[in-house]
């Protein structure tokens, strides 16, 4: 069941997968704007989720560490987001299981075209290719403390995590005083330039 917010009657006129149909229920689409971030974190972890949990705890509150993804919106049903196949876009509906917990931000102070830009400058990386090398830099920058020490080599593709940070360095926002190859989803999490929205969901 969904995790925070109410549940509204609207309907979704259109073509929806069985298991979200089997679920019976989703994000509602009207509180998701272009340039809002979406973290994730699965309710029942697999080996790659509980990895990533695991290393951002050692620098992190739970709260924070606890989200091992993160999504561009695009307004609604679009997303962006940096999947092992490189950076996609396309609808929600992956994440509207009931598998999932689910976190939105927004930019603080950003009026709506700035924060369409993020949307935008995110969709500019579709296929991009993913930064494997940029987790092996997370992961020593967590074992070590320091989020700016010498990583590896660094990678021409881009994690989910920095998709996001760096659309958002290109309007004027850093995030986190750390380098895009490093930024990890608990910082998206507790950064102070970004705020929560509450959630609600409606009937699919």
């Amino acid at each position: 069941m969904p995790d925070a917010g109410g549940l509204s009657g609207l309907s979704f006129e259109r073509p929806i997968p069985l298991e979200v149909r089997k679920f019976g229920q989703a994000l509602d689409p009207n509180i998701l704007e272009p340039g809002d971030l979406i973290l994730v974190c699965r309710k029942t972890h697999n080996w790659t989720s509980q990895r990533i949990t695991h290393y951002q705890s050692k620098m992190f509150p739970t709260e924070h560490a606890r989200w091992y993804h993160a999504a561009v919106s695009g307004g609604r049903f679009e997303i962006c987001e940096a999947t092992v196949r490189g950076v996609k876009a396309y609808e929600y509906w992956s994440y509207m299981t009931g598998e999932y917990h689910l976190k939105v931000r927004r930019l603080k102070g950003a009026d709506a075209a700035t924060r369409s830009k993020v949307a935008y400058y995110a969709a500019t990386a579709v296929q991009t290719s993913y930064g494997f090398l940029n987790l092996l830099n997370i992961v020593k920058a967590m074992n070590s403390g320091n989020s700016w020490g010498a990583g590896a080599r660094l990678s021409s593709g881009v994690i989910c995590s920095q998709l996001y940070f760096e659309a958002c360095m290109r309007v004027g926002y850093l995030l986190a005083n750390v380098r895009p190859d490093v930024v990890c989803p608990a910082q998206l999490s507790m950064s102070m330039l970004l705020e929560d929205i509450p959630l609600s969901w409606v009937n699919v």
